[in-house]
Parts: structure tokens; C-alpha cells; sequence
């Protein structure tokens, strides 16, 4: 199955689960958003040489009330994550630059807002899942070795840990219909756990700050 098309069935198959558990659920208050923005994504590790990048997403997600002063948002989001990894272009070279790694990623959470003020400013917290594909990294760099490695290469790096555990915490600002929110999110699977050099397996995790602009309609 080609990529595009099994990241759209993951999609519509989490978007129809969380939009009917929502809708089922709370009848108060509900309001379905679109949300868009973007985020810095890297890995905290130190069995690679990494910095972060500046990657997008976009998608889904709903908010409905389960007291006065809370919420339940449901979120489904598409993200383009990118991040460097230092290497060079020879075993032997001495320069090392940037390689750039993407992902591509479908993620769906739940989220508890507590709300400070309200329909203007709530904390929020909770989990996430994050569903991947490989790192993909541009053809001239697939035989470039990777700082801290003798021969441990950037196309031997693409595997990834598929399925990833997050935590979320952050704040949203705004209006009853428009909210701008500042999430920060962090890893507790190892996302590198596909890797092994020299019998060692390699460890780290996710971190990623995102501004979201979401519209409720």
C-alpha cells in the first residue's frame, strides 16, 4: 500500500472514531475545529548529533464541556516533522553538516482543559499517539556517516519506532470560536528503538513546541 494512501485510511479511520466518542458523549457544550500551525521538532538523545527544524501540521479536532470549568478536547493531526542529524561525507572526512530527516506522521490525543478564564485562556494536558512512517532523507546524503560513527550511515538511520507514546501540556488563548494554543510535547517511547550499531541499541525521544491556531465552527 502506497504511503499517501494508507496515512488518508489511518485519518478517516481515528477522525470518525473521535468525532462519534465526542459527540456521544457531551451535550452541553461541543464545537468541531480546524486547526493549523507549526512546530520545532527534534529528538533528545545521545547516541546522535541532532538539531532542531521547523516542520507544519494540520488537522482536526473537537471540544466539548464535563464541568464548569473544564473541557474535553479530541484532537487527529497531521504532522510534517523535520530535524538535522550532523554526519559526514566520507568516513574519513573531518567537515560534518546538517542532514535533513522528515517524517511524516498521523497523531491523535485527548486532551483535559481546565479553564482559567472562561471561553478565553485554559492549561491544557493529556495524552497522545503518534502513528509513523520511516525518516526519509534526500538521496545525496544516504551514504554519508553519521558523526560519533565510524560507519553507521544516514540511510541506516531511517527506521523509526512507528508507534509513539506523548505527553502533552500547554495553553490556549482566544475566543469561543477562534484559539491560539502553545503545546509542548514530549516523548515517552524510544523512537530510535529500531536502531541498533555494534550490538547497542540506540535510545531518545521526542520533543516538539507547536503553535496551533484552531477555528471552531
Amino acid at each position: 500500500m502506497q504511503k499517501p494512501t494508507y496515512i488518508t485510511l489511518v485519518l478517516i479511520s481515528l477522525l470518525f472514531v473521535t468525532k462519534s466518542f465526542s459527540q456521544g458523549r457531551y451535550d452541553n457544550y461541543n464545537r468541531f475545529g480546524i486547526s493549523a500551525g507549526i512546530h520545532q521538532f527534534d529528538i533528545r538523545t545521545n547516541d546522535l548529533v541532532t538539531t532542531k527544524s521547523t516542520g507544519f501540521q494540520g488537522g482536526l479536532s473537537t471540544r466539548g464541556t464535563v464541568a464548569r470549568h473544564f473541557d474535553m478536547v479530541y484532537f487527529l493531526h497531521l504532522n510534517w516533522h523535520e530535524f538535522n542529524v550532523l554526519g559526514r561525507e566520507t568516513a574519513s572526512a573531518t567537515i560534518n553538516q546538517e542532514i535533513p530527516f522528515n517524517l511524516l506522521a498521523a497523531k491523535i490525543g485527548v486532551l483535559g482543559s481546565y479553564k482559567i478564564s472562561e471561553k478565553h485562556f485554559s492549561v491544557e494536558f493529556g495524552p497522545a499517539l503518534q502513528l509513523s512512517e520511516k525518516f526519509e532523507i534526500d538521496s545525496q546524503f544516504e551514504d554519508y556517516v553519521l558523526q560519533g560513527y565510524d560507519s553507521f550511515t544516514a540511510k541506516e538511520a531511517r527506521q523509526t519506532n512507528r508507534l509513539n507514546v506523548m505527553g502533552v501540556v500547554g495553553i490556549s488563548a482566544g475566543f469561543q470560536s477562534f484559539k491560539i494554543s502553545l503545546q509542548y510535547e514530549y516523548g515517552f517511547t524510544n523512537v530510535l528503538s529500531k536502531l541498533t550499531v555494534d550490538n547497542n541499541k540506540l535510545k531518545g525521544n521526542i520533543e516538539q513546541l507547536s503553535v496551533l491556531a484552531t477555528f471552531y465552527l
